[in-house]
Protein backbone atom coordinates (compact mmCIF):
# COMPACT_ATOMS: atom_id res chain seq x y z
CA UNK A 1 0.00 0.00 0.00
CA UNK A 2 2.79 2.09 0.64
CA UNK A 3 6.32 2.15 -0.84
CA UNK A 4 8.77 4.51 -0.23
CA UNK A 5 12.47 4.11 -1.61
CA UNK A 6 15.34 6.66 -1.28
CA UNK A 7 13.36 9.46 0.28
CA UNK A 8 15.63 12.39 1.77
CA UNK A 9 14.82 15.43 3.12
CA UNK A 10 17.35 18.73 3.83
CA UNK A 11 16.49 21.92 6.12
CA UNK A 12 19.76 24.04 4.93
CA UNK A 13 22.58 22.25 5.71
CA UNK A 14 21.24 20.00 7.98
CA UNK A 15 20.00 16.25 6.17
CA UNK A 16 16.99 15.33 8.37
CA UNK A 17 15.97 12.53 6.55
CA UNK A 18 18.59 10.17 4.54
CA UNK A 19 18.14 7.44 1.91
CA UNK A 20 14.64 6.36 4.04
CA UNK A 21 12.78 3.27 2.24
CA UNK A 22 10.19 0.97 3.99
CA UNK A 23 7.12 -1.06 2.71
CA UNK A 24 3.75 -1.24 4.12
CA UNK A 25 0.98 -3.75 3.29
CA UNK A 26 -2.69 -3.28 2.84
CA UNK A 27 -4.11 -3.32 5.93
CA UNK A 28 -1.12 -3.22 8.09
CA UNK A 29 0.16 -1.18 11.03
CA UNK A 30 3.78 -0.27 10.76
CA UNK A 31 5.75 1.43 13.61
CA UNK A 32 8.28 4.36 13.16
CA UNK A 33 10.58 4.21 16.08
CA UNK A 34 13.38 6.09 17.59
CA UNK A 35 14.96 8.98 19.91
CA UNK A 36 13.70 12.45 19.69
CA UNK A 37 15.17 14.39 16.60
CA UNK A 38 15.86 10.85 14.65
CA UNK A 39 13.41 11.89 12.16
CA UNK A 40 10.18 9.84 12.92
CA UNK A 41 7.53 12.52 12.46
CA UNK A 42 9.32 14.10 9.38
CA UNK A 43 8.78 11.49 7.46
CA UNK A 44 5.21 11.57 8.10
CA UNK A 45 5.79 15.26 7.10
CA UNK A 46 7.75 13.97 3.80
CA UNK A 47 4.85 11.53 2.98
CA UNK A 48 1.95 14.26 3.30
CA UNK A 49 3.74 16.86 1.47
CA UNK A 50 4.39 19.09 4.36
CA UNK A 51 7.99 18.90 4.43
CA UNK A 52 9.78 19.29 0.86
CA UNK A 53 11.38 16.05 -0.09
CA UNK A 54 12.79 13.96 -2.84
CA UNK A 55 12.84 10.53 -3.18
CA UNK A 56 13.81 8.12 -5.87
CA UNK A 57 9.77 6.10 -5.25
CA UNK A 58 7.09 7.08 -3.26
CA UNK A 59 3.92 5.78 -4.23
CA UNK A 60 0.18 4.67 -2.31
CA UNK A 61 -1.42 2.08 -3.37
CA UNK A 62 0.39 2.08 -7.23
CA UNK A 63 0.53 5.05 -7.49
CA UNK A 64 3.47 7.18 -7.59
CA UNK A 65 3.21 11.01 -5.33
CA UNK A 66 4.97 13.52 -6.68
CA UNK A 67 5.63 17.01 -5.16
CA UNK A 68 2.58 17.92 -5.20
CA UNK A 69 -0.57 16.56 -2.94
CA UNK A 70 -3.62 16.82 -5.45
CA UNK A 71 -7.12 16.43 -3.57
CA UNK A 72 -7.06 12.51 -4.46
CA UNK A 73 -4.49 12.08 -2.56
CA UNK A 74 -5.52 14.05 0.44
CA UNK A 75 -8.53 11.84 0.40
CA UNK A 76 -6.99 8.62 0.25
CA UNK A 77 -4.03 9.66 3.02
CA UNK A 78 -4.60 11.57 5.97
CA UNK A 79 -2.59 12.40 9.36
CA UNK A 80 -3.89 12.79 13.01
CA UNK A 81 -1.43 14.68 14.61
CA UNK A 82 0.35 14.26 17.92
CA UNK A 83 -1.54 17.53 19.64
CA UNK A 84 -5.27 17.60 20.07
CA UNK A 85 -5.41 20.85 21.76
CA UNK A 86 -3.82 22.05 18.06
CA UNK A 87 -5.23 19.95 15.56
CA UNK A 88 -8.26 21.66 15.76
CA UNK A 89 -9.85 24.85 14.99
CA UNK A 90 -10.31 26.03 18.53
CA UNK A 91 -13.30 28.74 17.41
CA UNK A 92 -15.15 25.72 15.31
CA UNK A 93 -17.75 23.78 16.84
CA UNK A 94 -17.61 19.73 15.84
CA UNK A 95 -19.94 20.03 12.71
CA UNK A 96 -17.70 22.40 10.95
CA UNK A 97 -15.12 20.79 11.56
CA UNK A 98 -16.17 17.59 10.35
CA UNK A 99 -18.06 18.92 7.47
CA UNK A 100 -15.67 20.97 6.17
CA UNK A 101 -13.04 18.05 4.36
CA UNK A 102 -16.69 16.88 3.20
CA UNK A 103 -17.05 20.28 1.80
CA UNK A 104 -13.72 20.38 0.05
CA UNK A 105 -13.90 17.07 -1.54
CA UNK A 106 -17.26 17.17 -2.59
CA UNK A 107 -18.52 14.28 -0.79
CA UNK A 108 -22.42 13.89 -0.20
CA UNK A 109 -24.65 13.44 2.66
CA UNK A 110 -22.93 15.19 4.86
CA UNK A 111 -25.33 15.41 7.88
CA UNK A 112 -25.32 11.11 7.87
CA UNK A 113 -21.68 11.35 7.85
CA UNK A 114 -20.95 13.78 10.72
CA UNK A 115 -23.51 11.72 12.49
CA UNK A 116 -21.96 8.17 11.80
CA UNK A 117 -18.62 9.55 12.02
CA UNK A 118 -18.96 10.53 15.80
CA UNK A 119 -20.61 7.26 16.53
CA UNK A 120 -17.41 5.46 14.95
CA UNK A 121 -15.31 6.77 17.52
CA UNK A 122 -17.19 6.85 20.31
CA UNK A 123 -18.86 10.27 20.67
CA UNK A 124 -22.57 10.73 20.73
CA UNK A 125 -24.45 13.71 18.54
CA UNK A 126 -24.83 15.49 21.54
CA UNK A 127 -20.97 16.39 21.01
CA UNK A 128 -22.19 17.86 17.46
CA UNK A 129 -22.07 21.33 18.30
CA UNK A 130 -19.59 21.57 20.76
CA UNK A 131 -16.55 23.68 21.14
CA UNK A 132 -13.03 22.21 21.71
CA UNK A 133 -12.61 24.28 25.25
CA UNK A 134 -15.49 21.93 25.90
CA UNK A 135 -14.27 18.82 25.38
CA UNK A 136 -11.36 16.82 27.36
CA UNK A 137 -8.11 15.85 25.50
CA UNK A 138 -9.53 12.38 24.57
CA UNK A 139 -12.19 13.63 23.18
CA UNK A 140 -10.42 15.96 21.18
CA UNK A 141 -8.41 13.27 19.62
CA UNK A 142 -11.44 11.36 18.66
CA UNK A 143 -12.95 14.41 16.86
CA UNK A 144 -9.22 14.61 15.34
CA UNK A 145 -9.77 10.61 13.87
CA UNK A 146 -13.06 11.34 12.84
CA UNK A 147 -12.17 14.13 11.06
CA UNK A 148 -9.31 12.17 9.01
CA UNK A 149 -11.77 9.11 8.77
CA UNK A 150 -14.75 11.00 7.13
CA UNK A 151 -12.79 10.93 3.55
CA UNK A 152 -12.32 7.53 3.57
CA UNK A 153 -9.11 7.01 3.23
CA UNK A 154 -6.65 3.98 2.80
CA UNK A 155 -4.06 5.15 4.52
CA UNK A 156 -3.57 6.78 8.49
CA UNK A 157 -0.61 8.47 9.28
CA UNK A 158 -0.87 8.91 13.01
CA UNK A 159 2.06 11.02 14.98
CA UNK A 160 2.41 10.17 18.32
CA UNK A 161 -1.80 10.15 18.69
CA UNK A 162 -1.64 9.49 21.82
CA UNK A 163 1.38 11.24 23.98
CA UNK A 164 -0.17 14.25 24.57
CA UNK A 165 -2.98 12.26 26.85
CA UNK A 166 -3.33 11.13 29.92
CA UNK A 167 -2.54 7.54 30.85
CA UNK A 168 -5.71 6.43 31.58
CA UNK A 169 -6.84 7.72 28.20
CA UNK A 170 -4.22 6.27 26.13
CA UNK A 171 -5.44 3.14 26.04
CA UNK A 172 -8.79 3.59 24.74
CA UNK A 173 -7.60 5.66 21.81
CA UNK A 174 -5.06 3.03 20.81
CA UNK A 175 -7.99 0.60 20.89
CA UNK A 176 -10.12 2.40 19.04
CA UNK A 177 -7.56 2.63 16.38
CA UNK A 178 -7.11 -0.71 16.23
CA UNK A 179 -10.08 -1.67 15.99
CA UNK A 180 -10.90 0.98 13.18
CA UNK A 181 -8.11 -0.03 11.18
CA UNK A 182 -8.93 -4.39 11.49
CA UNK A 183 -13.05 -2.90 10.53
CA UNK A 184 -11.94 -0.50 7.65
CA UNK A 185 -8.63 -2.29 6.23
CA UNK A 186 -6.87 0.53 7.21
CA UNK A 187 -3.32 0.48 6.22
CA UNK A 188 -1.29 2.48 9.54
CA UNK A 189 2.47 4.20 9.46
CA UNK A 190 2.67 5.10 13.69
CA UNK A 191 5.66 7.39 15.05
CA UNK A 192 6.34 6.91 17.99
CA UNK A 193 8.78 6.70 21.30
CA UNK A 194 6.72 3.94 23.25
CA UNK A 195 8.17 0.42 22.25
CA UNK A 196 4.76 -0.53 24.53
CA UNK A 197 3.10 1.33 22.10
CA UNK A 198 4.41 -0.06 18.87
CA UNK A 199 4.37 -3.69 20.52
CA UNK A 200 0.66 -3.28 20.77
CA UNK A 201 -0.21 -1.78 17.64
CA UNK A 202 2.27 -2.75 15.03
CA UNK A 203 3.20 -6.06 13.51
CA UNK A 204 6.31 -4.85 11.92
CA UNK A 205 8.77 -1.59 12.51
CA UNK A 206 11.32 0.64 11.51
CA UNK A 207 14.15 1.78 14.25
CA UNK A 208 15.35 5.38 13.42
CA UNK A 209 18.53 7.17 14.25
CA UNK A 210 19.87 10.26 13.09
CA UNK A 211 17.59 10.62 10.02
CA UNK A 212 18.03 7.08 8.71
CA UNK A 213 16.60 3.41 9.29
CA UNK A 214 19.09 1.51 11.08
CA UNK A 215 16.89 -1.91 11.37
CA UNK A 216 13.55 -3.33 10.50
CA UNK A 217 12.06 -5.63 13.11
CA UNK A 218 8.62 -7.52 13.28
CA UNK A 219 6.50 -7.33 16.65
CA UNK A 220 8.06 -10.54 18.08
CA UNK A 221 11.57 -9.35 17.33
CA UNK A 222 10.76 -6.66 19.75
CA UNK A 223 9.25 -8.46 22.34
CA UNK A 224 11.93 -11.12 22.26
CA UNK A 225 14.49 -8.73 22.43
CA UNK A 226 16.13 -9.77 19.46
CA UNK A 227 17.67 -6.81 17.71
CA UNK A 228 20.64 -6.77 15.13
CA UNK A 229 21.70 -2.96 16.02
CA UNK A 230 23.72 -1.90 18.82
CA UNK A 231 21.33 1.17 18.49
CA UNK A 232 18.37 -0.85 19.10
CA UNK A 233 19.77 -3.11 21.37
CA UNK A 234 20.14 0.44 23.63
CA UNK A 235 16.87 1.80 22.50
CA UNK A 236 14.66 -1.40 24.15
CA UNK A 237 17.44 -1.58 27.42
CA UNK A 238 16.13 2.37 28.13
CA UNK A 239 12.44 1.76 27.52
CA UNK A 240 12.26 -0.37 30.67
CA UNK A 241 13.57 1.99 32.95
CA UNK A 242 11.55 2.42 36.28
CA UNK A 243 8.98 -0.71 35.62
CA UNK A 244 9.00 -2.85 38.24
CA UNK A 245 10.86 -6.18 38.08
CA UNK A 246 9.19 -8.79 35.88
CA UNK A 247 7.34 -6.47 34.21
CA UNK A 248 8.20 -6.78 30.36
CA UNK A 249 9.27 -3.34 28.82
CA UNK A 250 7.54 -4.15 25.38
CA UNK A 251 3.87 -5.49 26.56
CA UNK A 252 1.44 -3.22 26.24
CA UNK A 253 0.39 -1.34 28.87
Amino acid sequence: MIDVAGLNVRYKEFHALQDVSFRVGRGESFGLVGESGSGKSTVLRAIMGLAASDAARMEIGGVAVGHSRNTSFCRRVQMVFQDPYGSIHPRHPVDRILSEPLSIHKIPDAEARILQSLKDVGLGPGFRFRFPHQLSGGQRQRVAIARALITEPEVLLLDEPTSALDVSVQSEILNLLDGLRRERGLSYVMVSHNLAVVAHMCSRLAVMNHGRIVEEMTRDDLNQGKAAEAYTRELIAASKGYRPAGVSACAPA
